[in-house]
């Protein structure tokens, strides 16, 4: 009997290249659904699975995962997919259990990352297939999005009253920026924003995440940073370059860069790179107005637009796996 796999999920075998020129078809893809981003989980441990879905009953319908996976015993996976369904979603149709035969595992946990703009539809759609909110989120669903299709000017004018006070007032004190290309320096300030603000592990990058994405990005990756009159630095950021589109991944900054308001001038410092240079947006990613608002205050009085995404979702075929992974990303 021939098998039409057009109409199931199919581990997809080409090479990096092809994957990435696939993604290429949608507007919705990001860095976490690259190539780059699987060699950094790979070195952190996980398994990389792309999987992809075409339907010829219905034209155009093609849907893209790229997925992490770690085993553990009892023939156990768990399941990572932080840059969502890439395409059409309404082929998420017995996805669960189809992966569970592909993985060969008896239990799993699957969470899952959606980026995109919310729609009631979309959201529907995930929960006629069996999958539930998460008990515990790893991040919020509202992030910023900074229009860099308009000229210099226009988007210093959005700058909020505060925040153009707060760029005055760290040009006032002497930093200088320069490029980072050492890990340990990232890594180094994030240690220090942990101690100093009794940070969770999962608020910050560790050693070794600042060395793999380095690593894995090597020139797609800029990082700025802002040296105090002790020659010290204060305050890193840095942005993944993808396309038209630079995304935020580091962020740090130690009590004197909060004095001298030094994050305010590295971000500025970021945005003139990318200035007149055919850039369409500046995703600053998440955002938290109730537990984190000095974040949400900052990232939102550059003068872009916040997004309410569709989130995360999760499915489990276990109640207590469910129980303890959501535990664990509780404490973490």
């Amino acid at each position: 009997m021939i098998i039409d796999m057009q109409d199931k999920w199919y581990i997809f075998q080409k090479d990096d290249k092809s994957w990435g020129n696939i993604l290429k078809e949608f507007d919705e893809s990001s860095f976490l659904n690259d190539i780059e981003w699987a060699n950094h989980l790979r070195n952190l441990g996980w398994k990389t699975l792309r999987l992809i879905k075409t339907r010829n009953n219905l034209k155009g319908s093609k849907t893209l995962i790229q997925a992490f996976i770690k085993y553990l015993p009892f023939s156990t996976a768990i399941i990572w997919i932080p840059g969502g369904i890439i395409g059409d979603n309404i082929n998420l149709v017995g996805f669960q259990e189809e992966l569970k035969l592909i993985l060969k595992a008896r239990f799993c946990f699957i969470r899952i990352r959606c980026h995109q703009t919310y729609d009631f539809y979309n959201e529907i759609n995930f929960f006629k297939n069996c999958w539930k909110r998460p008990l515990v989120s790893l991040s919020s669903r509202y992030k910023v999005i900074l229009n860099l299709n308009n000229s210099p000017k226009i988007i210093q004018n959005n700058f909020s009253r505060g925040w153009y006070r707060s760029l005055k007032k760290s040009k006032k004190n002497n930093l200088k920026i320069i490029r980072i290309d050492k890990h340990e320096i990232i890594a180094n300030l994030y240690k220090e924003m942990k101690l100093n603000k009794s940070l969770k592990q999962k608020n910050i990058y560790s050693k070794k995440e600042c060395k793999s994405i380095m690593k894995a990005f090597r020139k797609k990756i800029l990082v700025l940073g802002a040296v105090d009159e002790s020659s010290n630095i204060c305050s890193i950021r840095g942005v993944i370059i993808r396309d038209r589109t630079i995304y935020d991944i580091f962020a740090a900054t130690n009590k004197k860069g909060r004095l001298y308001s030094a994050s305010h001038l590295v971000i500025y410092s970021i945005l003139k790179e990318f200035f007149n240079k055919d850039f369409s947006e500046y995703d600053l990613s998440n955002i938290d107005p109730e537990n984190s608002f000095g974040v949400y205050n900052f990232k939102k009085g550059l003068g872009g637009k916040v997004i309410y995404t569709l989130g995360e979702f999760e499915w489990a075929n276990s109640l207590l796996l469910k129980l303890l992974i959501n535990l664990y990303f509780l404490f973490k």
